[in-house]
């Protein structure tokens, strides 16, 4: 499986939040918003965030950290398979 994590941007005109493609984005089982971030490498952690303001395919979220890595192609599969029961999103 391929995944590719980028830093997330900072949406134009505001100091203090960061945009993701819209693809980033993936609702948990409770329909929070959330995304997969990269916390070592090839480990992987599912976070809620709060979705902003969409502008084309990018989504502004409030209160992720400048330089947060973040999966934005591939947190589809990943979501798919954090559902199967005992399933460790480690090196995948």
């Amino acid at each position: 499986v391929q995944v590719s994590i980028d830093l997330v941007d900072q949406a134009e005109g505001s100091s203090m939040t960061l945009v993701v493609p819209e693809s980033a984005l993936m609702q948990d089982d409770e329909q929070n918003w959330t995304v997969f971030v990269e916390v070592e490498s090839g480990h992987y952690q599912q976070t809620v965030v709060n979705r902003g303001v969409s502008r084309g395919d990018r989504v502004a979220i409030p209160g992720l950290d400048e330089g947060t890595r973040v999966v934005t192609s591939g947190a589809f599969f990943l979501a798919a398979e954090l559902a199967k029961s005992g399933f460790d999103i480690h090196n995948h």
